[in-house]
C-alpha cells in the first residue's frame, strides 16, 4: 500500500490556535507522541508530547511551542516500507502526507504495522529461518531453489545488514512448511550460516516472539 491509502482521517491536525489540553487529549486518544500543526493547508511542523509536558515551557496555544521535524513528510505515492523508514529514522509515531506543499493527512506507525501484519511473511503459517552470508554471496534464487528442493516455497524474505559485521548480511525468510531441518542443512552446505529457525507449530513460539520477529523484519 502507498501513503494516500494509509491516511488515517480519524486523526485531525492541530491548528496553531488550539489549546494544549486538546493536543494532550488527542495524543492520549490516538496513542502518539507528536501531532502535526497545520495552518491554511500548510504543514508548519509537529508539536511533541515532551514539550507539552515540560513545566518550564508553558503556553496556552500549541502554535507558541517550538515545532519539530517540519521536513518529515512523505509523498502520497510512497510505499509503506519507505514510510516506515522515515518514521524509524526520525523516531516518530506519525508522518504527514504532503502533495505540492499541501497537507493531505497523517499516517500512523501502528496502522502500517497492522497492514504489514496481513502480509504472507507475517500472517501465513510456516517456519521462519534466519541466516547469514556475505552480500556478494547472497542469491535469493539460490535460497529459493534449496527451499523448493525440500518441498517448501519462500513466502517472503528480508535482507538487513549484520549489526556486528559490516561485511555480512542477515536474511529472514518465511516458508510455507514447518520442517526446517533438511532446509537448514541444505542452506549450510551451500555456504549460508543458519543462525536460528522457528517452527510456528511449536507451543513455545508465543505471540511475544512473533512480535519480536516482526520488528526484526521491519528494522531495516
Amino acid at each position: 500500500m502507498i501513503a494516500e491509502q494509509l491516511i488515517n482521517y480519524m486523526v485531525p491536525p492541530l491548528k496553531p490556535t488550539d489549546d494544549i489540553t486538546r493536543a494532550k487529549q488527542w495524543m492520549d486518544e490516538f496513542r502518539v507522541k507528536e501531532l502535526p500543526i497545520v495552518d491554511d493547508g500548510k504543514l508548519l511542523g509537529y508539536v511533541s508530547e515532551e514539550l507539552l509536558y515540560d513545566s518550564e515551557i508553558m503556553h496556552p496555544e500549541v502554535g507558541s511551542y517550538p515545532l519539530i521535524s517540519e521536513s518529515v513528510v512523505v509523498a502520497p505515492w510512497k510505499h509503506y516500507y519507505d514510510i516506515l523508514k522515515v518514521l524509524s529514522e526520525n523516531q516518530m509515531d506519525v508522518v504527514s502526507v504532503v502533495d505540492n506543499e499541501e497537507f493531505k493527512g497523517v499516517v500512523l506507525r501502528d496502522d502500517i504495522l497492522k497492514e504489514f501484519s496481513k502480509t504472507a511473511i507475517v500472517n501465513s503459517e510456516g517456519a521462519i529461518i534466519i541466516l547469514q552470508t556475505s552480500l556478494k554471496d547472497y542469491s535469493l534464487s539460490d535460497i529459493s531453489r534449496i527451499v523448493e528442493m525440500n518441498g517448501s516455497i519462500v513466502l517472503g524474505a528480508n535482507v538487513r545488514p549484520n549489526s556486528e559485521d559490516a561485511s555480512q548480511i542477515e536474511i529472514v525468510i518465511r516458508i510455507n512448511g514447518q520442517e526446517v531441518n533438511q532446509i537448514s542443512n541444505g542452506l549450510n552446505k551451500s555456504g549460508y550460516q543458519v543462525i536460528s529457525s522457528f517452527n510456528t507449530e511449536d507451543r513455545s513460539f508465543d505471540e511475544e516472539e512473533r512480535y519480536g520477529l516482526l520488528m526484526k523484519y521491519l528494522n531495516t
